[in-house]
């Protein structure tokens, strides 16, 4: 009876899925090379080595889920931060707006707009020049691109699109996790190579 052989991460020891490009547990870049910084170890007999869905891991393993409970943290920490300085600049503009007679429901609008913007700048440049946002930071993660480093700015916009509008992030974040087999990348970050690992 032939023995299939599991590839596990030569920094941490936790076992990698097939086609990974990252230890889902320690961020560690798997070498292409078969062999080269990863251990191969006989699975136990009877055992198979499909490598399970983003889904599939997010249900049975804890350090998925505590991960993704990270992610969202430092979503809602980034999201505090825009609204703060949107709200100090709505703030001082209503003021001169009023001052000035102008119309509350054109203010407004204006307002979602600024919103939008910020936020949509917000995490390609944090990202792509530093790494990763404030609320990123403060969980201690990271976004890396397919060379290991911080992603370029064309790529963190890419992967930050979903953000415009919770829905579409939500199902960037399911469709990416039912497609791909660790459970670091949304499909965004899938199309660009990009992935959100420990620091």
């Amino acid at each position: 009876m032939a023995v299939t052989q599991l590839a596990f991460c030569a920094k941490c020891g936790k076992e990698l899925p097939a086609s990974a490009t990252f230890c889902p547990a320690c961020g560690t870049p798997v070498p292409t090379a078969a062999g080269a910084g990863a251990t191969a170890t006989a699975a136990p007999s009877g055992t198979t080595a499909a490598p399970m869905s983003g889904v599939d891991t997010l249900m049975k393993d804890s350090a998925a889920q505590g991960y993704w409970v990270k992610r969202l943290i430092a979503l809602i920490i980034d999201g505090i931060i825009i609204g703060v300085v949107v709200f100090i600049v709505a703030a001082i503009g209503l003021i001169g707006f009023l001052a000035t007679g102008g119309m509350l429901g054109l203010f407004f609008g204006g307002f979602t707009i600024l919103f939008g913007v910020l936020l949509i700048l917000y995490f390609p440049l944090m990202e792509s020049m530093r790494g990763a946002t404030f609320g990123k930071q403060f969980m201690g993660l990271k976004v890396i691109g397919k060379s290991g480093t911080n992603p370029t700015f064309v790529d963190a916009f890419v992967r930050n699109v979903s953000k415009i509008y919770w829905l579409l992030l939500l199902l960037d974040v399911i469709i990416g996790l039912a497609t791909t087999k660790g459970y670091q990348q949304k499909y965004t970050d899938h199309m660009v190579g990009t992935s959100v690992v420990p620091r």
